[in-house]
């Protein structure tokens, strides 16, 4: 829209405010495109495309308010202190996230190689380190982590019966 399109066209004063702020806001948007789209005269009504220069890191400070991810959500910092306890809290929550499923593929549950023919839970594959595998998160004394001679008799003693019934 321009000046003179506005002077041709009678417009009541809210409207001519309102397309003189539009016009002055745009007036200093960065440079302009080398090449102006075009567009056939017959048609009716406004195009003006001009080229987007915000990641551009030929111009200097090119960036828009909020234009990335990164600057929506860390641009107003400097004076959003709420802002400051909800960040470390959820540094903390992906922390303990990452630790959690970190310690949740080191169980004897999960499968993830699977070359071995026998299960991870297989107890001719498991009966040498059951007790070092880990088991529950917080387990300061270790009670978790001990051999227990009576289940591991009674494990051989299964293996032996189902070689027997050829079930193995």
């Amino acid at each position: 829209m321009s000046l003179s399109l506005l002077a041709r066209q009678p417009m009541s004063m809210p409207a001519m405010r309102f397309a003189v702020i539009r016009l002055a806001s745009t007036a200093h948007s960065g440079p302009k495109a080398a090449k102006q789209v075009t567009v056939n005269p017959n048609i009716s009504g406004f195009f003006k495309y001009e080229r987007d220069v915000s990641r551009d890191s030929r111009y200097a400070n090119p960036q828009k308010l909020g234009d990335t991810a990164t600057r929506f959500l860390l641009r107003r910092l400097g004076h959003a202190y709420e802002v400051y306890p909800l960040l470390v809290l959820t540094g903390w929550w992906f922390i303990i996230f990452c630790y959690v499923v970190y310690h949740s593929f080191e169980k004897v549950e999960i499968w993830l190689d699977r070359s071995q023919e026998k299960a991870p839970w297989d107890w001719e594959r498991l009966r040498n380190d059951y007790w070092k595998k880990p088991t529950v998160i917080f387990d300061p004394q270790g009670v978790t982590h001990k051999r227990l001679e009576i289940m591991e008799a009674l494990q051989d003693e299964m293996v032996e019966a189902a070689k027997k019934r050829g079930t193995r």
